[in-house]
């Protein structure tokens, strides 16, 4: 009888909808660096649809990965421009930012937030923040900025602060991080205002080019995402944690589908990489692309708002 490996925990059924059914979908690369070398089973779920790497590596085996110059912890993660101003701009001119109405007059939680980027517009904008960062690294970042933030788990914050309420929590790119998603969420219901709204984006491991691509798609971002969401595993996953499923959405970047695009002529097509990013046709076509997956709901990231 083999030895249990303790820094994994093997999973049975399906980590959101419970299924039995579940089997290997295919064996991925770390896709931030292939000479890792190491290779990670993603399974899925037949019923839901839902991906996770399964056995489920822990805390101290990512902590080899999440160093401190992982790119969500700087100070302009996920910004567009260099200049706060314009993308005050552009929010203002939008009416929303980040899918969000403008959070003037709002209290704004924001769970796994980096660095802090997000925060730091929402306050601009006339909201009152609060940031939860598991990271040492992100939170020194966020506290640089005058932003308050909690550096430590959900778990630890609802100890210690279980009594507040939020107008608006979003969790931009992050549930897809974490060994349990619905507890989670649970977790953030909890903080939730009555009227309030929770917004969640995760990448789209069933869109066009997920499917296409498999364990290359660049969004598996192994061993980072031990989960790989589908619309029905979100939606049940938000549902099982006692969230109501406003609306689930997918939003694609230009600049992400035409990553996605590159990568897919170059591994299926074989055209040089060198002429992939030349293309005249990229930028334009990458737009047009995006907006048609997105109205079927196929596009790179899926966007669930709940209540």
């Amino acid at each position: 009888m083999s030895e249990r490996d303790p820094h994994v925990t093997e999973m049975k059924t399906c980590p959101i909808c419970g299924s039995g059914e579940i089997g290997l979908r295919f064996y991925g690369f770390t896709n931030r660096n292939p000479a890792d070398g190491k290779r990670w089973p993603v399974f899925e779920c037949l019923s839901c649809r839902h991906g996770f790497i399964n056995p489920q590596p822990n805390a101290e085996v990512l902590s080899e990965y999440y160093k401190a110059s992982y790119p969500a912890y700087t100070a302009k993660h996920g910004a567009e421009h260099d200049d706060d101003s314009a993308t005050i701009a552009k929010a203002r001119s939008a009416h929303q930012f980040r899918h969000i109405p403008i959070p003037a007059g709002k209290r704004v939680l924001d769970f796994g937030c980096g660095g802090g980027f997000f925060l730091n517009i929402c306050r601009q904008l006339g909201a009152a923040v609060q940031g939860i960062e598991p990271s040492r690294h992100g939170a020194e970042t966020t506290r640089q900025q005058g932003l308050a933030v909690f550096e430590g788990s959900l778990e630890d914050f609802l100890d210690q602060h279980g009594d507040e309420r939020f107008d608006v929590i979003t969790s931009n790119h992050v549930i897809e991080h974490v060994p349990d998603p619905v507890k989670i969420l649970s977790g953030l219901r909890q903080l939730l205002a009555a009227g309030g709204t929770m917004t969640i984006a995760v990448p789209n491991a069933r869109s066009v080019f997920a499917n296409a691509l498999g364990a290359e798609w660049y969004n598996t971002d192994l061993p980072f995402h031990l989960h790989q969401f589908s619309v029905d595993s979100l939606r049940i996953a938000a549902e099982k944690a006692g969230l109501a499923t406003v609306e689930i959405s997918t939003t694609s970047l230009p600049s992400s589908t035409a990553a996605s695009l590159q990568l897919l002529l170059r591994r299926k097509y074989y055209v040089p990489q060198r002429l992939s990013r030349r293309l005249p046709m990229m930028q334009r076509h990458s737009e047009k692309l995006a907006s048609r997956q997105d109205a079927r709901s196929e596009g790179e990231a899926l966007l669930g708002r709940f209540s």
